[in-house]
């Protein structure tokens, strides 16, 4: 009988998320066009309550591939960066329970930025990363499996931590420096540029569910 998965325990996850622009978009810039990005993503993203103190743009950038707008959702613990190259989005302790309002936020705020920007994207990336804290089997015993620690002669490590590189993604799993005992886990997958974001969500789900249940692990 197949043993039964405990849940994990996940901590301090983070999302990223980039994506490059066909062509640079410096003409809103250089023509003094960035009022009408926020206009329109604005408005897009009004029922995320995204209100005008929560936009600004660095005041500070040095140079042009440091000049931003930066769209903020406290509330959400994520934030939409526009730049002239492409879009950054980071999110904060996502789960999988509000995937659903997040896509369609970030879905929203992309298709108003390309309609705006008259420019598709180039090619997409997310990262996602997380620590699972320690369960009823230690986790070095666990990720042991994964190395020829007689070969490699390091029997006596106190973690392992394995890495796993595809053509369009790849994955570490390394020991936790925030949770003694417990493991970091890092997922960056690429996309190509019209790859829609619930479809990317849904690959990076069946991503992590791979991952987990090789820790003998399951999501909720």
């Amino acid at each position: 009988m197949p043993q039964e998965l405990a849940i994990a325990d996940i901590q301090a996850a983070f999302l990223e998320y980039r994506a490059n622009f066909k062509e640079p978009i410096t003409p809103f810039w250089f023509g003094r066009q960035q009022g009408e990005i926020i206009n329109v993503v604005h408005k897009a993203l009004a029922p995320w309550q995204l209100g005008f103190e929560n936009i600004s743009w660095n005041q500070a950038a040095k140079n042009l591939g440091e000049a931003h707008i930066s769209f903020a959702f406290p509330s959400l613990f994520c934030t939409l960066l526009v730049g002239v190259k492409g879009v950054t989005i980071t999110a904060l302790n996502p789960d999988w329970s509000r995937a659903q309002s997040l896509v369609a936020l970030f879905q929203t705020g992309l298709d108003a930025l390309t309609t705006s920007v008259a420019q598709g994207f180039e090619s997409q990336q997310l990262t996602l990363g997380f620590h699972v804290k320690p369960g009823e089997n230690p986790f070095r015993e666990i990720v042991s499996r994964f190395v020829n620690a007689k070969v490699l002669e390091i029997e006596k490590a106190t973690f392992y931590g394995t890495s796993v590189y595809y053509d369009d993604h790849s994955f570490v799993i390394d020991g936790s420096l925030a949770f003694p005992g417990g493991v970091f886990v890092k997922f960056i997958r690429n996309f190509t540029g019209e790859k829609r974001f619930d479809e990317m969500a849904g690959t990076l789900y069946k991503d992590e569910e791979f991952v987990l249940r090789l820790l003998g692990l399951k999501l909720k």
